[in-house]
């Protein structure tokens, strides 16, 4: 393998345009109820204002991959930042709380067509011996986001901008898209297979639909108190997407265009990483109860809200700067983030429930909690990506990027949801100290696919 000579710059930007998707959910989160002020909304829209990125984001993923297999992961990415740019610019100045939901739909867009082309163009650029290091960098960037997005979203929002204020939280996307446009241009070439132009239009629109179909019903359930028509549409949606996968083996044996080889999720080893990922994505549940504690329970304000979930986020950031330096065994790093999250879940569940206020215990089991987040996400994105054909890449980041989105909602959902209705039952402080337990509680699955992973491929091994 050549190595390309400024894949370290292209890194850079490549990173700093992921940091964007993240960075918007954090920050956004921050400024809804200057939103809900601005535009008098309600409940339900400022609810869409943050689901409509996430479902745009989690549907169209795997056809950014796809995208980027097709013309290019330079390419591919750059669309997505000017995507990202403009959409940005259009929510800052959007007439009512409609428009903005609209304009977080395209957001959601620019958002799926950037992160597959990190993990993919790594896998491009760099050496097996340089992968580690390479997805390291890039997973720290969630736990920054996460610093960031809380801090500078409270800073943003208590600064007084002219008549600015909610608006700033989608106009600091601006600079940082114009850099990350000029620097992928002048480091990173586009490489792409020729030999295929064709996009299966009608495999993206299935699935598609059934992400839909699944993700909503997660989101909005609580809202129609889990009617059974809920639960019918969560059946559609498993239906449609076995009908996706039916359609895209056909479309395979008959040598047409897909979106996603079946093969991939027929493969053991990989469809175990997408398990282990999907669970420790539960993790999301903690950014929707935490807030919601501290400013409805304990009367705190954004700044303090912000700071209060820095511990998680910070050690979120370092875990994969250290960690990728350790040599170890893939299944022992999984085992020990797995091991962290648990613990530190659990120990916080207990602090919380005596405690009740944030308090330096409660920092050091956020803390642990973060680390072990930020110590499995990279040798996760790195085992999943490794496991598939250099050709398949753009697909199976796709995939990956699908199992942190629908986790992400997924756990926020079952987590909030508890967590809301224990308020009535048993009170704030028991409610969301059962509902921390329960983020913990789900790394078991987590640990039990993983033991099943480490034995798959020794057996391939052998």
């Amino acid at each position: 393998m050549n190595a390309h000579p400024k894949r370290w710059q292209a890194l850079n930007f490549l990173i700093a345009g992921a940091f964007l998707s993240p960075l918007d959910y954090f920050i956004v989160n921050m400024a809804l109820p200057s939103i809900k002020n601005a535009f008098s909304a309600s409940d339900h829209q400022l609810q869409m204002v943050i689901a409509i990125y996430g479902l745009t984001y989690a549907a169209l993923v795997v056809c950014g991959g796809r995208l980027g297999d097709i013309y290019g992961r330079k390419k591919v990415f750059i669309s997505g930042l000017y995507t990202f740019l403009f959409s940005s610019l259009a929510c800052a100045f959007s007439p009512d709380v409609t428009w903005l939901i609209v304009f977080r739909m395209f957001q959601g867009i620019g958002a799926s067509l950037l992160s597959p082309q990190v993990l993919a163009s790594i896998k491009d650029l760099f050496s097996s011996q340089e992968q580690p290091k390479a997805v390291s960098l890039f997973s720290s960037v969630f736990g920054l986001a996460s610093v960031i997005g809380q801090l500078f979203g409270g800073i943003l929002l208590s600064m007084h901008w002219g008549r600015f204020s909610w608006e700033m939280v989608f106009l600091v996307n601006v600079p940082i898209t114009i850099i990350c446009i000029l620097g992928i241009h002048f480091t990173m070439d586009n490489s792409n297979k020729k030999e295929q132009t064709a996009i299966d239009f009608i495999g993206a629109l299935l699935l598609i639909m059934a992400l839909l179909l699944l993700i909503c019903p997660l989101i909005f359930g609580q809202k129609f108190r889990w009617a059974r028509w809920i639960f019918g549409i969560l059946f559609a949606g498993i239906l449609l997407l076995i009908s996706f996968l039916q359609y895209e083996t056909k479309q395979l044996q008959n040598n047409r265009p897909i979106l996603i080889d079946p093969a991939l999720l027929k493969q053991k080893p990989f469809a175990l990483s997408l398990m282990i990922i999907f669970f420790y994505n539960f993790t999301a549940g903690l950014f929707i109860c935490y807030p919601y504690y501290l400013q409805q329970f304990l009367h705190q304000d954004s700044m303090q809200t912000g700071l209060a979930i820095v511990p998680y986020g910070l050690a979120f950031f370092m875990a994969p700067l250290i960690t990728s330096r350790i040599r170890l065994k893939s299944s022992k790093i999984i085992y020990g983030g797995l091991g962290l999250l648990i613990t530190g879940f659990l120990t916080g569940a207990v602090t919380f429930y005596f405690q009740q206020k944030p308090s330096f215990i409660t920092h050091v089991t956020l803390f642990i909690a973060g680390f072990g987040h930020g110590t499995i996400m990279p040798v996760m994105m790195r085992t999943a990506i490794s496991l598939v054909s250099k050709d398949k890449a753009g697909q199976a980041s796709g995939l990956v990027s699908i199992g942190i989105q629908i986790g992400s909602v997924t756990g926020g959902a079952i987590i909030g949801t508890l967590f809301f209705n224990l308020i009535s039952i048993l009170g704030f402080t028991e409610a969301f100290a059962a509902a921390v337990g329960m983020i913990g509680a789900f790394q078991v699955a987590g640990l039990w696919a993983g033991s099943r992973l480490r034995k798959s491929i020794d057996e391939k091994s052998i």
